[in-house]
């Protein structure tokens, strides 16, 4: 896979600063996804980084917010080419460069003008500029065209994007749309175990409908699992994607493989795959958590979900409830048993499913009366703004989603960004001295040029 370097200019790492966990989230998206990456921080880099190890080349610099070039002192010029000069050695040899703020900031002015100049230089690389707030004010050094073809500027919403373009003084074909990563996974720390059985079985992330139903293995036709799959099987006719985890806990293993292929068949039956869209827990890792998974990792996994169908005959209490609810499930419930909406406060969604107490006799098939509860429910998660919401993010933010829709599409396309101009010319004019040409002492001859900057500073607008 490709070479991709990050750049920042952290001199520590701050997990209260957003923009840690953004850099922390894609660097471990991009290695998940098989590619090498290196992140860049300052040389005076100080701490940990979180579990990464980042190389710290970056010449560090007192930070002046610049408003605009006129401004630049003889100090920053010379950091700019220092920065330059370590660009290009530590780059080469990279495909993709994922900046951070760089022509953006103020603060980081020398930082942009040291990537016009090492631009050149490394021909092959195509940059990535992300840009973390909305431009104003049109600073006279961003003018994304002057970097060449092999740059783009990275905005995390479509909304915004014409305005960001326009700031720069380019078009909407200059910037890319990449939002940002808020996978579960990493947002709340998730053990290593739920990461791997969530690789195994990618639905629990990405199906329209999810629900993990913790349950005892001698007492699965108690808990309604039968009907919870027919639930299921019917959501699945209605063109929704599916996932249903029965985290089983089995001591004796008496009928255990009898039991286990029943209810899979049960699966196949109603139309959902045993093994992707039906997962009993105990065949993951076999035989490491044949007889039930730690509580955390069901706790990982429910919050996954966005449903929690318990049509169970008989219960005490029912700790499943409250743990559901707790995670944002959808709460679906068994009527016909009192103290079901005893203990959810009478504000989940009964149906009723019958009960050691209360016998339902109903004319005509259970299964089409399945179907009907299927589409009742699915109409109460419509109209639920929460569940949706909830929804939407997993399958939206999840490292996977980003790397696959946004990420891989766009490094696979800067291939066709073209390549910078023989005469090199985007460069700044830094001289040596601290006087360019004549006319102007502190604006680049280059940027003045292109621009029409009057000599004493910056674009109004």
């Amino acid at each position: 896979m490709s070479k991709i370097a990050v750049l920042t200019n952290f001199a520590s790492w701050n997990p209260g600063y957003s923009l840690s966990g953004i850099v922390r989230d894609q660097v471990l998206m991009l290695e998940r996804h098989g590619h090498e990456v290196v992140l860049f921080v300052q040389e005076d880099f100080s701490g940990d980084a979180d579990g990464l190890t980042p190389r710290a080349v970056i010449p560090a610099l007192k930070l002046i917010d610049y408003k605009s070039v006129a401004d630049l002192t003889p100090e920053h010029k010379m950091a700019a080419r220092r920065i330059a000069e370590v660009l290009k050695t530590e780059l080469a040899g990279f495909d993709y460069v994922l900046a951070h703020d760089w022509i953006f900031l103020g603060h980081n002015l020398p930082h942009a003008l040291a990537v016009r100049i090492a631009s050149p230089e490394l021909p092959d690389v195509r940059w990535l500029h992300w840009i973390h707030s909305i431009p104003s004010g049109r600073r006279d050094w961003w003018l994304i065209k002057d970097y060449g073809p092999n740059h783009k500027i990275v905005f995390p919403n479509r909304a915004d994007a014409l305005r960001v373009a326009e700031q720069f003084r380019g078009g909407l074909e200059d910037v890319r749309v990449i939002p940002h990563i808020k996978d579960l996974r990493t947002w709340f720390d998730f053990h290593e175990d739920t990461r791997a059985f969530i690789d195994e079985y990618p639905a629990v992330m990405q199906a329209d409908i999810v629900q993990v139903l913790p349950a005892s293995q001698d007492r699965l036709e108690y808990k309604r699992v039968p009907e919870v799959i027919k639930i299921f099987g019917a959501f699945k006719r209605l063109g929704l994607s599916v996932c249903l985890v029965v985290a089983n806990q089995w001591a004796t293993r008496t009928t255990y493989l009898q039991d286990m292929n029943q209810y899979k068949d049960m699966a196949r039956a109603a139309g959902i795959e045993p093994g992707r869209e039906f997962v009993f827990t105990s065949d993951f890792d076999y035989p490491r958590f044949e007889i039930g998974v730690p509580r955390r990792m069901v706790r990982e996994l429910m919050q996954c979900a966005n449903l929690f169908c318990f049509p169970t005959h008989h219960e005490s209490f029912g700790l499943v409830v409250p743990e559901a609810a707790l995670a944002g499930c959808f709460l679906v419930l068994n009527g016909s048993l009192p103290m079901q909406r005893e203990i959810s406060g009478s504000l989940a969604n009964y149906h009723d499913f019958g009960s050691y107490c209360h016998q339902v006799h109903r004319e005509g098939d259970d299964d089409a009366w399945l179907d009907q509860v299927a589409m009742i429910i699915f109409g109460r998660m419509r109209r639920n703004e929460s569940i949706l919401t909830r929804t939407f993010c997993r399958q939206t933010y999840n490292y996977d989603a980003v790397y696959f829709e946004h990420y891989r599409p766009v490094l696979a396309e800067s291939a066709t960004w073209g390549a910078l101009p023989a005469d090199r010319s985007l460069a700044p004019t830094l001289s040596q001295g601290e006087r360019p040409e004549k006319g102007n002492d502190k604006i680049p001859l280059s940027l003045r040029e292109r621009t029409g900057l009057p000599a004493s500073g910056g674009v109004r607008g």
